[in-house]
């Protein structure tokens, strides 16, 4: 196999399609910019009166609200009407897994679309696009963006992609914090010393705790599974957020689901990759001495971080966020609890694999009937602003007191223990697109800052400092968020990136869904010691017979229009 610890940005041949519109320029201290001055009714940086922006929504298990406040009437809403007036209605709310059926229903009926709309699902972002409901936006981006806003969406062309048609561009992607998703394991330390063991280097020091583990009374009840992880996902069991186990292929050199050039110059699919059936018989064998929840492949990542929340497990597997299980649900179920995050261990190649995060992840549509596609940027560049806010900014401490922060002994805090109610607000549930307006790789550079034992300088450092409980902060090292962020890095270099991230291709719509139910089916007998690990044969063969072999083709067709060769 050659070429797939590629970094992903250095195999990018920028193309005339995705690089038209690009620019760079601009820092923090650069203002957001202005609708024009033709727009009537925008003065001081806010429209008066308000215009209307409509959207739609969804709530989900990360949403949390206070004082009676609602998706449609919040903080959030309320300030965005107040200061940029801004007043976002939501043509309609239902829950996360209803939206995209809720959504193609509108569409199938030509129900007249919001204004604008986050859509994260590729297929339906593709479908809406090509319904031609929707706006181009390249030459609004450059008449509107901000520099800042310009310089981020400038650092890899592969950003665009999802949007990108006929070299226009209809959307703005919507990007996530660099590895943000990339696993680490996080491992009971106070079990560890109680059975005498390290940390494990390799996949067999793993399965020996993991023994360890099953045949030690901690005092907490009976440990099963040791290893807490989730392979349900209707489009990409074993890969996941958390709970995830797309590692233990990793260390075989392979990720499921994942398009990389495994084995030469075009790409491949890698679940019917060779390395993937000793992969499955591992797991099989994980399972099989109990290793491994007996409902793996029915149980989800929620329930499967249950496991170690309640004790009954002492590994699970995340990434730098999942500081919040052990934080906010660990220590408050056992005080003295004490886990730690740790790389993932090398494989039978010798070394470790994980699954890189892909860092745009759908994007925001602008229906092209909108009139004030300027309200919609003037929007995105002061979210942007909030993302990294300068010294002095109305959001230099967060979004909002009493919600994502409080003020105590005169410094700004956003433990939750500090809060009076006990309750911190992720705000950024709250704002258009679900999530934070950051530069993707701010967050991590800024964690080792800290791991290093710098002091904050900016407020985003700031704000990551004061997250961390005042007496942790004296042993920098030994911050958990800060320990997750350094070993995530020093494990970029054997990090795989999935290379596909086009719309779904002309035989996929067709095929896709009975491939993926097919490779789901065989692969959860395998694990479960319902089928011979030579089952796995059996299904490559039919894969490619179903279709598997057009895929790739046009695969690597996107590709080669999208990046180059």
């Amino acid at each position: 196999m050659k070429h797939k610890w590629m970094k992903l940005p250095a195999i990018l041949l920028v193309t005339a399609l995705l690089t038209a519109a690009c620019s760079t320029g601009g820092g923090n201290e650069q203002p957001s910019l202005a609708p024009t001055e033709t727009n009537e009714g925008f003065s001081k940086g806010k429209y008066d009166p308000p215009i209307t922006l409509t959207t739609i929504g969804s709530v989900g298990a990360t949403h949390r609200f206070k004082n009676g406040e609602t998706l449609e009437n919040n903080v959030h809403t309320q300030w965005a009407k107040e200061k940029l007036g801004i007043d976002i209605k939501y043509k309609w709310v239902t829950s996360g897994d209803q939206f995209p059926t809720k959504l193609r229903l509108d569409l199938s009926a030509n129900e007249k679309m919001p204004d604008v709309m986050s859509i994260s699902d590729p297929q339906l972002l593709s479908d809406l696009i090509e319904s031609g409901k929707f706006m181009d936006i390249t030459s609004a981006f450059e008449q509107y963006a901000s520099p800042k806003v310009k310089q981020i969406y400038s650092q890899d062309p592969l950003y665009w992609a999802q949007v990108s048609k006929d070299g226009k561009r209809y959307g703005i992607p919507m990007l996530s914090k660099a590895q943000q998703n990339d696993p680490l394991l996080w491992i009971r330390t106070d079990w560890l010393q109680q059975m005498k063991m390290e940390p494990p280097k390799t996949l067999d020091d793993l399965e020996k705790i993991m023994d360890g583990m099953l045949k030690t009374d901690f005092g907490t009840g009976k440990v099963s599974p040791p290893l807490a992880i989730s392979i349900k996902d209707a489009n990409m069991p074993f890969v996941q957020w958390r709970g995830d186990a797309s590692w233990i292929f990793g260390g075989y050199g392979v990720i499921p689901h994942y398009w990389n050039k495994w084995n030469g110059d075009k790409l491949e699919y890698g679940s019917v990759q060779p390395e993937m059936k000793q992969a499955l018989a591992k797991m099989q064998d994980w399972y099989k001495k109990g290793y491994l929840s007996p409902d793996v492949g029915l149980i989800d990542v929620g329930k499967s971080d249950d496991t170690f929340r309640n004790q009954k497990s002492g590994i699970m597997t995340g990434p730098t966020f999942q500081s919040i299980a052990v934080r906010n649900f660990l220590k408050k179920n056992n005080p003295s609890a004490v886990a730690k995050p740790f790389p993932i261990p090398a494989g039978p190649s010798g070394q470790p694999g994980l699954r890189s995060s892909t860092i745009p992840g759908g994007a925001f549509l602008i229906n092209k009937d909108f009139k004030h596609i300027d309200a919609f940027f003037l929007y995105l560049n002061k979210m942007y602003e909030l993302g990294d806010p300068a010294k002095g900014s109305e959001f230099e401490n967060g979004f909002a007191e009493g919600y994502d922060y409080v003020i105590k002994d005169g410094k700004a805090s956003s433990v939750e223990e500090d809060f009076p109610d006990k309750t911190r607000i992720n705000v950024t549930t709250y704002f258009l697109g679900g999530q934070s307006y950051v530069d993707p790789e701010l967050e991590l550079n800024s964690y080792i800052k800290l791991y290093n034992g710098e002091k904050p300088s900016t407020p985003y450092e700031s704000r990551l400092y004061n997250a961390i409980p005042e007496a942790e902060r004296g042993n920098p090292k030994e911050v958990i968020e800060w320990q997750a962020a350094y070993h995530t890095l020093q494990q970029k270099d054997r990090t795989m990136a999935n290379l596909f991230l086009g719309p779904p291709t002309p035989t996929m719509k067709s095929k896709w869904e009975s491939l993926i139910k097919m490779e789901s089916e065989t692969f959860l007998k395998i694990v479960y010691d319902k089928a011979s690990i030579d089952e796995f044969d059996a299904f490559v063969t039919k894969w490619n017979k179903m279709g598997g072999d057009k895929i790739t083709e046009e695969v690597n067709a996107w590709y080669d229009s999208a990046v180059g060769k």
